[in-house]
C-alpha cells in the first residue's frame, strides 16, 4: 500500500491493487453501465485502495469514496462522473501509510484490534487468506466477519464496516472485501454488550410474547416509546456522547429485539426482510413533525443504505446465519431509534400512497422511466449518501410487496405500504449540501444536509425551523 504517485492515464493500478469488480449480480443493471465505466469503476476504486487510508480524519470518519464510486456507477453514470466523484473525495481523505512492523497471523490477528496504524497489516493477511482460500474466499471471509471476537465491531459505526463489506461482496472484490475486514479489525466497538457471544445468542434466540412470530416492528416500535426508560431518557444535542443515553439505548435494543423472531426458513427470512426494509423506509421519511420542515435524519439514513446489502449477504450464508445477521442489523436498527429519542412517526398519505412500479427491463428500455430522473439527480448529487439512499429505495421498489408466504395472526401488524419513488424523490429534491465544501458557508447559503440528534424529544424541536 502507500502508494500515492498515479495519475488518470494509469491503469497499471488495477494490477498493483489486484483489483477487480463484478457487475454486481445483485446490482441494477441501469442504462449507462457499459465496459468503459466498468474499466474506469476498476480503476478508481484501485486507485482508492492503493492511495487512501480507510479513515478520513483522526476521529475515526469513515472513507467513503469506494461507496460512492460504486453507487452512481451501478446508477448509471458515465465515466466523465465517477473521475469527478473520485477527485471530489480524494480532497477529504487521508493518505495511506506503511504497515507496522507487525506479522499479522491467524494466531494473534485479535490483538491489533482498534489500532487504525495497523490497517495495511491487516489488509495484507486478509488478503492472503482469501487467496488461499481459493473459489471459496466469500465463505472464509463470512467466517471472519461471524468470528465472535469480530462481530461486535463490524456491526459498529453506523453499520460502517458492514456496508464495505457488502459492497465488496456485491461486486465480487476479493480486494474490497479483504479493506472490510481490515477495517472491522482496526474499528472501535460501539455497544457494550448487546454483541457479546450470551446476549446476542439470546437476541437470536428470542423470548417471544404469545405467539410464535413474536411482535412485529411496527408494534415493538410503539412499544419502544412507552417504556419508562426510553421516556425517562434525557435530551442530548448529541446524544451518541452522553454514556446514559447510549447505555440506555442499548438496552432497550437488547430487550425489544428479543421480540422480533425470524424464522430459519427461505420464506421466512425473505417475508422479515421485507418488513424490515419497509420499517426502517417509514421511520426514515416519517419523523417530520406537523408544521416542521422536511427532517431526514443521518443515523436513520445509514440504517436504509446498511439494509440494501442483507440479501447480499443472504446468498453467501447458510440459513441460520441468514438469520442472525438480520436479527443483529435489526438490534442496532433499534438501537439507534433509541438513542435518537424512540420518535413518533408521522406517515403521510404521500408516503404510503401506491409505489410506482416497474422492473429493470423497463428502465433499461426506457419505458415507465419515472425512477430514471431521480437515478440522474442522485448521479450529480454532491452528497456521498443521496446515490446509496436512492439505491436502497430502489430495491424496496423492486421488492414492491410482500411475497405472502408467511401466516401471520391477525394482530401481528404489518407496515403500511410505501412509496419508495416518492422517499427517493424528497431525497435527492432535499440534501442539496455538498460533503467536499465547507459546511459554514452553505449553511449561510441555505443548503439542506441532513439532521442530527433526538428528534424524538420535545426539546429538539424548540430550535428546528418551521415550514
Amino acid at each position: 500500500m502507500a502508494d500515492n504517485t498515479h495519475d488518470n492515464t494509469d491503469y497499471t493500478v488495477t494490477d498493483k491493487a489486484k483489483m477487480t469488480l463484478d457487475h454486481a449480480p445483485a446490482g441494477l443493471y441501469l442504462p449507462g453501465i457499459d465496459e468503459t465505466t466498468h474499466k474506469e469503476a476498476v480503476r478508481l476504486c484501485a486507485r482508492d485502495f492503493l492511495e487512501h487510508h480507510v479513515f478520513f480524519n483522526d476521529r475515526g470518519f469513515h472513507n467513503h469514496l469506494n461507496h460512492h464510486l460504486l453507487s452512481v456507477f451501478s446508477l448509471g453514470a458515465p465515466a466523465k462522473r465517477l473521475q469527478e466523484v473520485f477527485d471530489q473525495n480524494k480532497v477529504i481523505l487521508l493518505p495511506s501509510h506503511s504497515p507496522m512492523d507487525v506479522d499479522i497471523t491467524t494466531e494473534n490477528f485479535t490483538e491489533h484490534f482498534s489500532n487504525e496504524r495497523c490497517y495495511p497489516n491487516y489488509v495484507s493477511f486478509f488478503q492472503r487468506e482469501l487467496d488461499a482460500a481459493g473459489d471459496n474466499w466469500k465463505a472464509v471471509a463470512c467466517d471472519y466477519f461471524f468470528d465472535p471476537r469480530v462481530f461486535p465491531l463490524g456491526m459498529s459505526g453506523i453499520f460502517h464496516p458492514f456496508i464495505q463489506l457488502g459492497y465488496g461482496l456485491e461486486f465480487e472484490s476479493k480486494t474490497i472485501v479483504a479493506t472490510a475486514l481490515a477495517q472491522t479489525c482496526v474499528h472501535s466497538s460501539t455497544f457494550k454488550t448487546m454483541f457479546s457471544e450470551h446476549v446476542f445468542a439470546d437476541i437470536c434466540t428470542g423470548k417471544l410474547e404469545d405467539d410464535n412470530h413474536g411482535l412485529s416492528l411496527m408494534q415493538i416500535l410503539d412499544k419502544m416509546r412507552q417504556d419508562p426508560l426510553s421516556i425517562s431518557m434525557e435530551f442530548s444535542a448529541v446524544p451518541s456522547s452522553k454514556v446514559s443515553i447510549t447505555d440506555a439505548a442499548e438496552r432497550l435494543a437488547i430487550k425489544y429485539s428479543n421480540l422480533w423472531s425470524v424464522p430459519t426458513t427461505k420464506e421466512g427470512i425473505s417475508a422479515k426482510y421485507h418488513e424490515l426494509l419497509s420499517v426502517v423506509a417509514l421511520v426514515y421519511g416519517s419523523m417530520t413533525r406537523p408544521g416542521y420542515k422536511l427532517l431526514l435524519h443521518f443515523a436513520v439514513m445509514h440504517c436504509v443504505t446498511s439494509a440494501y446489502f442483507l440479501p447480499i449477504y443472504f446468498d453467501c450464508l447458510p440459513i441460520e446465519r441468514q438469520a442472525q445477521i438480520l436479527k443483529a442489523h435489526c438490534a442496532v436498527v433499534l438501537a439507534t431509534f433509541a438513542l435518537h429519542g424512540s420518535p413518533e412517526l408521522y406517515i403521510t398519505p404521500e408516503i404510503s400512497s401506491k409505489d410506482t412500479h416497474c422492473t429493470v427491463s423497463d428502465l433499461q428500455n426506457n419505458v415507465n422511466n419515472q425512477w430514471l430522473d431521480v437515478f440522474s439527480g442522485a448521479i450529480a448529487s454532491n452528497d456521498m449518501h443521496v446515490p446509496k439512499v436512492v439505491r436502497a429505495l430502489w430495491r424496496g421498489s423492486l421488492l414492491y410487496s410482500f411475497p405472502g408466504k408467511l401466516t401471520f395472526d391477525n394482530d401481528y401488524t404489518l407496515p403500511p405500504p410505501v412509496n419508495w419513488l416518492y422517499l427517493a424523490r424528497i431525497t435527492v429534491d432535499t440534501i442539496d449540501f455538498s460533503s467536499f465544501r465547507d459546511p459554514q458557508q452553505q449553511a449561510k447559503e441555505g443548503k439542506r444536509f441532513w439532521t442530527f440528534g433526538m428528534v424524538g424529544h420535545d426539546k429538539f424541536w424548540d430550535t428546528y425551523p418551521k415550514e
